[in-house]
């Protein structure tokens, strides 16, 4: 049997086809479908990427300088009040331990770091005395504190 032969016996043969047109159709309309929702689902996750940045960059506080340094040179606690009446004897207050010292404590925690801010940034030796001068009465003031509450406790 010859090549022709063998073709003209196929094409004489009644034979469907395995799948139309409309099946090819449905294939196409499937994939575009599933291309715009890729499309779309990026460009929601970038969006959705943009916005969280945006928000992160307007939320984050200002820091101009180093905020440890700038609490220092915008509370100088070593500066005399401004009506100049410095009281004699420390004032007693009924409050709790606690709640006495803690603020002391802090403000000598708070000194402390800024202590060590200086010493790193190596800050001029009139800065590093006046943070010192002010830990050291910062601390006589707790521990005259501390006292004047166990006085009070007894």
């Amino acid at each position: 049997m010859s090549v022709q032969e063998g073709l003209r016996a196929v094409a004489s043969q009644d034979v469907s086809a395995p799948w139309g047109f409309d099946a090819f159709e449905q294939r196409r309309v499937r994939a575009a479908s599933r291309r715009r929702a890729a499309v779309w689902g990026s460009a929601l996750s970038v969006s959705m990427l943009t916005l969280v940045g945006v928000l992160a960059l307007v939320t984050q506080p200002r820091v101009d300088e180093d905020p440890v340094m700038v609490a220092v040179e915008s509370q100088d606690l070593m500066t005399q009040p401004l009506d100049g009446h410095r009281p004699d004897s420390p004032a007693l207050v009924d409050m709790s331990r606690f709640e006495l010292t803690s603020e002391l404590e802090d403000r000598i925690a708070l000194l402390d770091a800024e202590l060590s801010a200086a010493r790193v940034q190596r800050a001029p030796a009139e800065q590093l005395r006046r943070i010192e001068g002010t830990r050291e009465q910062m601390n006589e003031s707790l521990q005259r504190v501390s006292y004047a509450h166990a006085l009070l406790s007894l």
